[in-house]
Protein backbone atom coordinates (compact mmCIF):
# COMPACT_ATOMS: atom_id res chain seq x y z
CA UNK A 1 0.00 0.00 0.00
CA UNK A 2 0.94 4.06 -0.15
CA UNK A 3 0.66 6.50 1.87
CA UNK A 4 0.62 10.26 1.98
CA UNK A 5 2.57 11.74 4.92
CA UNK A 6 1.99 15.28 3.97
CA UNK A 7 3.63 15.88 0.70
CA UNK A 8 5.70 12.78 0.20
CA UNK A 9 4.40 9.51 -0.66
CA UNK A 10 6.01 6.39 0.86
CA UNK A 11 5.77 2.20 0.23
CA UNK A 12 4.04 1.23 3.56
CA UNK A 13 3.06 -2.43 5.04
CA UNK A 14 -0.70 -2.42 6.74
CA UNK A 15 -0.05 -4.84 9.61
CA UNK A 16 -3.16 -4.82 11.80
CA UNK A 17 -1.71 -7.69 14.48
CA UNK A 18 1.06 -4.91 15.07
CA UNK A 19 1.03 -3.68 18.54
CA UNK A 20 2.59 0.03 17.00
CA UNK A 21 3.40 0.69 14.00
CA UNK A 22 7.35 1.55 12.81
CA UNK A 23 8.36 3.86 10.32
CA UNK A 24 11.87 4.03 9.50
CA UNK A 25 13.46 7.38 10.88
CA UNK A 26 15.13 8.31 7.01
CA UNK A 27 11.70 8.67 5.61
CA UNK A 28 10.57 11.09 8.40
CA UNK A 29 13.48 13.81 8.53
CA UNK A 30 12.40 16.20 6.49
CA UNK A 31 8.48 15.76 7.44
CA UNK A 32 7.19 17.99 10.33
CA UNK A 33 6.68 15.35 13.27
CA UNK A 34 5.00 16.08 16.79
CA UNK A 35 6.89 13.73 19.20
CA UNK A 36 4.44 12.55 22.13
CA UNK A 37 7.51 10.78 24.04
CA UNK A 38 9.23 7.56 24.10
CA UNK A 39 8.24 3.99 23.79
CA UNK A 40 10.40 0.91 23.64
CA UNK A 41 10.55 -1.71 20.89
CA UNK A 42 11.64 -5.05 21.34
CA UNK A 43 12.25 -7.42 18.51
CA UNK A 44 12.48 -11.64 18.02
CA UNK A 45 16.21 -10.71 18.10
CA UNK A 46 17.44 -7.30 18.86
CA UNK A 47 17.86 -5.75 22.29
CA UNK A 48 14.94 -3.27 23.30
CA UNK A 49 15.69 0.23 21.98
CA UNK A 50 13.93 3.04 23.75
CA UNK A 51 12.87 5.30 20.53
CA UNK A 52 10.63 8.36 19.76
CA UNK A 53 6.54 7.89 18.99
CA UNK A 54 5.52 10.65 16.73
CA UNK A 55 2.70 11.58 15.51
CA UNK A 56 1.80 12.10 11.57
CA UNK A 57 -1.22 12.56 9.30
CA UNK A 58 -1.52 10.35 6.86
CA UNK A 59 -3.99 9.00 4.25
CA UNK A 60 -3.93 6.28 1.16
CA UNK A 61 -2.20 7.50 -1.70
CA UNK A 62 -4.13 6.70 -5.07
CA UNK A 63 -2.65 5.89 -8.62
CA UNK A 64 -1.34 9.01 -10.38
CA UNK A 65 -4.49 10.33 -12.32
CA UNK A 66 -6.28 10.11 -9.29
CA UNK A 67 -6.55 12.65 -6.13
CA UNK A 68 -8.07 11.18 -2.15
CA UNK A 69 -10.23 14.34 -1.51
CA UNK A 70 -10.88 12.26 2.29
CA UNK A 71 -9.03 13.97 5.20
CA UNK A 72 -5.83 13.17 6.88
CA UNK A 73 -6.47 10.68 9.69
CA UNK A 74 -3.27 11.21 12.44
CA UNK A 75 -0.98 8.16 13.64
CA UNK A 76 1.30 7.32 16.13
CA UNK A 77 4.57 5.52 14.86
CA UNK A 78 7.65 4.25 16.45
CA UNK A 79 10.76 6.04 14.43
CA UNK A 80 13.66 3.87 14.64
CA UNK A 81 16.34 2.22 12.53
CA UNK A 82 14.55 -0.76 11.06
CA UNK A 83 16.76 -3.86 10.53
CA UNK A 84 16.31 -7.37 9.72
CA UNK A 85 16.72 -8.64 13.42
CA UNK A 86 14.25 -5.72 14.78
Amino acid sequence: MKAECGVKTVRCLKDSGAQISLVQKDLIKDVDSQVLGNVTIKGMIAQPAEVALVAHKIKPATSDDLENIAPYIELCFAACEITPDL
